[in-house]
């Protein structure tokens, strides 16, 4: 946990308690919180400051919306965004991507967003990087039959390298595919994030992959 002394949104997301989950280090997450099996669930991994969750929760109100994102900052700027629109089906969470499983029972997600994450570029920073063979393993677990898991990213490479892996996976069923969202039949149902929005104001392709679990 970062001293308030130093970074006061630490202190500012206690007026958000109702959006913002926390836990402290060692403690067991309450996915019960989180979770209405009457709804279904959408998870943003690395949801920055929710411009992303709080289109998709606008579109589709019938759904729950579950945002992961480490920065506190980020955190609050996105539920002071979810208050302003008074958006009551998008719940934040201060923790890792990586530790969604710890959240989620199994089947229990109806669609899981990774989008842009950090690419680690250099190759001997690959072992970092969130799409590995075992985290898609997670995914599948935690997803429904018959649900998806989107990815979209800047960095061709990254692209690549987790497009690979994703095919690999027999429990996974390709169903879109493209390396130019914007220019492709897809973006007409597309939801841009801040920095995807950035990326297409200057004319930088996005990569694209949504499959769905059997």
């Amino acid at each position: 946990m970062f001293d308030p002394d130093l970074n006061p949104y630490v202190a500012k997301i206690q007026e958000y308690k109702d959006i913002i989950t926390t836990i402290k280090r060692g403690e067991t997450p309450d996915s019960g919180k989180l979770l209405n099996e009457d709804r279904p669930i959408v998870v943003d991994l690395g949801c920055g400051a929710g411009n992303f969750l709080r289109d998709y929760a606008l579109i589709k109100p019938e759904y729950d919306f579950v945002g992961f994102e480490l920065r506190y900052k980020r955190l609050v700027k996105g539920a002071i965004k979810f208050k302003k629109r008074d958006i009551k089906n998008i719940q934040l969470v201060q923790a890792r991507a990586e530790d969604i499983g710890q959240w989620f029972p199994n089947q229990s997600i109806h669609e899981v967003n990774v989008n842009f994450p950090d690419p680690w570029p250099k190759k001997r920073h690959h072992k970092h990087r969130l799409i590995s063979h075992e985290y898609l393993q997670i995914l599948n677990r935690l997803l429904k039959p018959g649900c998806q898991f989107v990815f979209k990213t800047d960095h061709k490479d990254y692209f690549l390298y987790a497009a690979e892996l994703i095919k690999q996976q027999s429990f996974f069923n390709l169903k879109e595919y493209s390396e130019d969202l914007h220019n492709s039949s897809y973006n007409e149902e597309n939801i841009p994030t801040e920095f995807e929005q950035l990326f297409k104001n200057k004319g930088y392709p996005v990569y694209y992959i949504r499959v769905e679990t059997e």
